[in-house]
This record gives structure tokens, C-alpha cells and sequence, in this order.
């Protein structure tokens, strides 16, 4: 697959296969909340504009997310998303099961506001969320 990478900082990656209709991020380190609006408002802009449908993010480095990040990842983040042309987002989540609950309580929330407009699903490695991401049925 030949990946282009469209965003790299210390913190954050995005890179797009764009014939594969395929976009990774991953998470490089823990983040402050700025830098969570700042890869998060980039994950949005990259989508937007190749208009790729299936996306993994690798949030195995994130470490804790300071509360209001995920109020705006839940509220704002979700709704930017929906906005794009995603359908399937596979979410690869930290090994510690603090880091685990609060990331999916992010995905909880946004549901229940009623902005996820795509599926997500979350994965303890990245090979299961690629193989979701792209529509493969894991066995």
C-alpha cells in the first residue's frame, strides 16, 4: 500500500492510501489538550479533503487525555468527522484498561449526542482494526 504522509509532528501522524481508500494516524506519545485539537482538527481536514471512507488510528501511545479534550473530542471531534466522507473508523486502544474505558467512553458519548455518523469499532492490535477497516470479516 502506498501510503503519503499528509501530517507529521512529534505527537501525531496521518498518512493516506488514497487509491486504497485507506487513511492511519497514529499517536505518537501522550498529548496535552492542544495537541489533541491540533491532530484531531488535522485528522478532520485530511479526510475531508481525499475523501477517504475507512480509517484506523493507533491511540496505542496516548496515555491519559486531559477532561476537556475528550469533552471536545466527544462533542466537536465526532461531529467534524461526520462531516466527512468516513464510514468505518477502527480505533486501536491503549493496553491499559484506565486508557481503554476513557477512550470509549469519548465514542459513548458522542453517540449518545448523536454526531457519530460513521461506525466505530475498537481493537487491541492494529492488524484486527485494518482488517475491519477494510471491510474484512475477522474471523
Amino acid at each position: 500500500m502506498p501510503f503519503k504522509t499528509m501530517y507529521h509532528s512529534d505527537f501525531y501522524t496521518i498518512e493516506v492510501d488514497v487509491e486504497g481508500n485507506l487513511l492511519q494516524s497514529k499517536w505518537h506519545r501522550p498529548v496535552t489538550e492542544q495537541e489533541v485539537k491540533t491532530g484531531g482538527t488535522k485528522l478532520y481536514e485530511v479526510l475531508r479533503d481525499t475523501k477517504v471512507e475507512h480509517a484506523v488510528a493507533d491511540a496505542q501511545n496516548v496515555g491519559a487525555i486531559p477532561p476537556t479534550a475528550k469533552d471536545w473530542l466527544s462533542s466537536t471531534f465526532y461531529e467534524l468527522l461526520s462531516q466527512t466522507s468516513l464510514k468505518r473508523l477502527a480505533r486501536v486502544l491503549p493496553k491499559s484498561v484506565f486508557h481503554q474505558i476513557a477512550l470509549e467512553s469519548v465514542v459513548t458519548r458522542a453517540e449518545a449526542l448523536g454526531v457519530t455518523q460513521f461506525e466505530v469499532k475498537n481493537f487491541g492490535n492494529e492488524q484486527d482494526a485494518f482488517a475491519w477497516a477494510k471491510g474484512k470479516v475477522l474471523q
